[in-house]
């Protein structure tokens, strides 16, 4: 169940307070910090919800998964958010970089988990294709459910390698990505 108990917290920039709370999801208990940007109740934290096949922990380790939440394939992703919540479309994620200015740095420096906004970004990195992990502490990219074309899809992408930034891109579907719901 969603937490009633929500608080306004300033930011140091000029943006408009954002609201916290939690949601418990009850297939498996785990609790989520939420965060409203905008108009937009997004949870604060990668999903990490077990699933029979289509997810993995980075590298194979469980620890990966308490601190970073679970790589998922898109047909998964699709599916995975607990009932009150969705897989974002490209669009919503959009929507989410113009609520924290934009995309490219100043995004970057919003959601990262220091940023202003709260949606505390962790660079989980991803699964390749071919089953090697890459990019953790690095990059995150977290999947989108609209499709690109046959057998691409969109997702949002946060890095901090050689520069850092934030933007909406499309990936071939045979990756493995992280996943931040938002709820209905």
């Amino acid at each position: 169940t969603e937490s009633i108990e929500t608080y306004k917290q300033p930011t140091k920039q000029k943006q408009e307070s954002s609201e916290y709370g939690s949601f418990t999801d009850p297939r498996d208990g785990k609790t989520y910090k939420t965060v409203k940007i905008g108009t937009q109740v997004w949870m604060a934290e990668n999903l990490n919800y077990y699933t029979n096949s289509g997810s993995w922990c980075y590298g194979d380790k469980s620890s990966n998964c308490e601190k970073y939440g679970r790589l998922y394939d898109w047909k998964t992703a699709k599916k995975v958010c607990p009932a009150g919540w969705h897989l974002p479309t490209k669009s919503e994620f959009e929507t989410l970089l113009k609520n924290v200015r934009g995309s490219g740095s100043n995004a970057y420096n919003a959601l990262f988990p220091s940023g202003s906004s709260g949606f505390s970004a962790l660079l989980g990195g991803k699964r390749n294709y071919d089953g090697n992990f890459r990019s953790i502490g690095t990059s995150g990219y977290f999947w989108s459910s609209s499709p690109d074309d046959s057998s691409g899809a969109w997702y949002l992408n946060i890095y901090s390698d050689y520069w850092e930034g934030a933007y909406v891109l499309n990936s071939s579907r045979s990756v493995d990505f992280s996943v931040r719901c938002l709820q209905d």
